[in-house]
């Protein structure tokens, strides 16, 4: 007997309904290399994979390679968090991770326990009067969560928290705990940062063969090319306080010819460091297009967009176009008032 038409067309509507409901009741991992997201139920994971049961089938995904993860029955809203947190809106950010709390499963309340910690951290970069919150919520979240596969980047941020802090014992610790993961990429990030410790500490020429000895690593995945990048971005950091900026500028030049686009806040600190090479040979409308780069293509890096933004605020006045001096500072004033260059902006 024939099934009329209407009867099928029900059916398959019923079907479609059914299929479309089983493809978004599924959590959704997103990874660093750009390729399509995996949909399934995540099903376990430690600090250096997560397993995602999709049909019959397990996958192993390496933490290390986990952009984020969205979970089955986020509320929507969280998405735009996200976004917000990456375009440096952060108290936006936080306002909606706070929010999404209350109700979350036990997974999607761990992961907003660490992104809560994230934007914080990332908030205090220009605003050190958080820095003490942020050290804490990261603190918190890497002892209660030691099998988390966001521990080894909730360590890292603790650890350049600390490094702000400058409380360089703790910072060690820290980047000492992500060099002893599985993984190049994060391996050659903590020997960089305690390069940076060294830095901060005043120890220019053993931060510089620190920093050297990443940059003559084997690099073969995106992750470990960037932390070759990052580690010459040290070095010519080092150059500059080591008064060869000449020196300085050629590697900075080199790191944004080379550096991919996406690589925002590495590019944003070598054209603000290329800046103060350019002041520190008094060539000021050089210096000044340097910081314009931040200014114009990095306003999401915080920290570094304070500090360019205090340069532009000088700088205009000795090129004769004092007005876009003022608007620089108003700017700076707006965006960050708890900087310390807005401190510096209003004493000056």
């Amino acid at each position: 007997m024939k099934r009329p038409i209407w009867s099928s067309l029900i059916l398959l509507a019923g079907i479609s309904v059914l299929t479309a409901s089983n493809a978004t009741a599924a959590d959704t991992i997103y990874q660093y290399d750009g390729s399509s997201p995996l949909l399934g139920d995540v099903s376990g994971y430690t600090k250096t994979e997560l397993t995602l049961k999709r049909g019959a089938t397990d996958v192993k995904i390496p933490a290390n390679e986990i952009e984020r993860v969205r979970w089955d029955g986020e509320p929507p809203q969280l998405n735009i968090a996200r976004n917000q947190e990456q375009n440096g809106n952060y108290a936006a950010a936080l306002e909606e991770y706070k929010k999404a709390e209350g109700s979350a499963s036990p997974n999607l309340k761990k992961s907003l326990q660490y992104m809560i910690a994230r934007a914080t951290a990332r908030s205090a970069k220009s605003n050190p009067a958080q820095l003490d919150n942020a050290i804490k919520l990261l603190d918190d979240f890497v002892k209660a969560n030691a099998d988390h596969f966001s521990y080894y980047p909730a360590m890292k941020l603790l650890g350049e928290s600390q490094l702000a802090k400058k409380d360089y014992v703790a910072a060690n610790s820290a980047f000492g705990t992500v060099e002893r993961s599985p993984w190049k990429d994060y391996q050659m990030d903590a020997k960089n940062m305690k390069a940076r410790v060294l830095l901060a500490q005043g120890n220019t020429k053993g931060a510089l063969a620190a920093f050297e000895t990443v940059a003559k690593m084997d690099g073969k995945t995106p992750g470990e090319l960037a932390n070759k990048h990052a580690a010459q971005l040290g070095s010519a950091i080092c150059l500059e306080k080591d008064g060869k900026p000449q020196d300085a500028i050629k590697v900075l030049d080199e790191i944004i010819k080379n550096v991919s686009s996406s690589q925002s806040s590495l590019l944003a600190e070598a054209y603000l460091k290329k800046g103060d090479c350019y002041q520190a040979l008094g060539e000021s409308k050089e210096a000044l297009i340097a910081y314009l780069h931040v200014d114009v293509l990095f306003p999401s890096e915080p920290a570094v967009h304070a500090e360019a933004l205090y340069h532009l605020s000088t700088l205009w006045g000795k090129v004769q176009k004092p007005e876009r001096g003022n608007e620089a500072r108003a700017v700076l004033q707006q965006q960050y008032p708890d900087s310390e260059w807005t401190q510096k902006a209003t004493k000056s």
